[in-house]
């Protein structure tokens, strides 16, 4: 069936959710790329342009992506000349993420990209609705949020129980 031609009246909320998020996703890869940034780019400059400097576990953390996928965009935009990676001072084992002066050079334009979708998408709704989606939203956003933190937590949990239990096995 083609999925385009679904009402989205008689979609389940996350499903619903999912598609606006993907045709999001879609308008902002289209503007980036207009400015020359990939999406995933863009969203990463966006966050270090506010905590340049994070260490790359944390950024991965922060922007819900996996350390194997932080790790290699962030090479790309490393050859690319967006960002470089450096060891941290005090800890050799924490990578930190830093800006260049080429990431710089482009934050106002692409921040300007940024409001520019923001103000295409809030068009549409009035300014009750876009209060009521925000605040609906971010209830949604850290509810999803404590769900992921308290399933790391567990997994985390899990893998420590189960290395003891290895260690036990070995020393028997």
């Amino acid at each position: 069936m083609d999925d385009s031609k679904q009402d989205p009246r008689k979609l389940t909320l996350g499903h619903l959710l999912a598609k606006v998020s993907r045709l999001v996703g879609g308008r902002m890869r289209m503007k980036l790329e207009g400015i020359g940034l990939r999406h995933a780019h863009g969203m990463i400059l966006s966050y270090l342009w506010q905590k340049d400097g994070i260490a790359q576990n944390a950024l991965a953390k922060a922007l819900h992506i996996t350390p194997p996928t932080a790790t290699n965009t962030l090479q790309r935009m490393e050859r690319d000349g967006w960002i470089e990676r450096r060891r941290d001072a005090t800890d050799q084992r924490v990578v930190r993420v830093y800006l260049t002066g080429k990431a710089d050079a482009l934050r106002a334009e692409a921040l300007a990209t940024f409001r520019e979708l923001d103000r295409e998408l809030a068009a549409v709704l009035t300014d009750s609705e876009r209060s009521i989606l925000m605040v609906s939203l971010l209830k949604v956003h850290h509810h999803l949020s404590q769900s992921i933190e308290a399933s790391d937590l567990s997994c985390l949990r899990q893998g420590n129980s189960r290395d003891r239990e290895d260690k036990g096995k070995e020393k028997r």
